[in-house]
């Protein structure tokens, strides 16, 4: 996004997170700023997106990309686990898209990608308490796309496979992430989203996963 000459605000509750993410950027940071809130607490989205509208005066693009997995048997989740997958991989999604689409509404106009995952498409045994989520976030892309396009709205999606981001790479030592995605092949994806090619793609979800 930064190379494409976007102004990027980034939100984490983690500041390490978004020192990292700015470290990355190497001398294209400048052109980004960063935000620590929880965007599982509809409270602090909505301070978010009111004070990026009131520093930037609008808001162009909308990526939401937070998400965790959890690789466990239903069986063996608990309530809590359950409803913090629930609020870190779905909720999310809807507190931000509910805070800001009344602007884009507004203005007419401006694209929507939401990161969703392989287990939102084809469900996985092992993380029973984690795919439901992942086909809710797939299922509210694909409602809003209908809903939101009179208003010149697009929301569309991607389906990722395993990304060696630096958290994967830490938890699966013994994994060849040569084999998984790059952080640059869903990047890839959504720039597509974003591009003149895809100006009429509306409830589409790109499959960067395969098989």
């Amino acid at each position: 996004m930064l190379c494409e000459g976007y102004r990027v605000v980034i939100v984490s509750r983690s500041q390490e997170n978004l020192d990292a993410a700015l470290a990355g950027a190497g001398d294209l940071a400048g052109n980004a700023r960063t935000i620590t809130a929880d965007l599982t607490d509809s409270t602090q989205v909505n301070k978010v997106i009111d004070g990026v509208i009131r520093t930037e005066s609008k808001i162009d693009v909308v990526i939401n990309n937070l998400g965790r997995g959890l690789a466990r048997e239903l069986i063996e989740t608990t309530d809590e686990e359950w409803h913090y997958l629930v609020d870190v991989n779905l909720s999310h999604v809807f507190y931000i898209c509910r805070a800001v689409l009344p602007h884009m509404r507004a203005r007419r106009g401006g694209p929507n990608i939401n990161i969703a995952s392989r287990a939102g498409r084809r469900g996985e045994g092992g993380f029973a308490a984690y795919s439901p989520f992942k086909h809710g976030v797939v299922g509210l892309t694909r409602a809003l796309a209908d809903s939101e396009h009179p208003f010149g709205v697009r929301v569309n999606a991607v389906y990722p496979g395993a990304v060696a981001t630096r958290r994967m790479i830490e938890l699966h030592p013994d994994e060849d992430p040569s084999r998984w995605h790059g952080p640059e092949d869903v990047a890839s994806a959504v720039l597509y989203l974003l591009s003149p090619a895809a100006r009429l793609m509306n409830g589409l979800v790109i499959d960067v996963f395969g098989i």
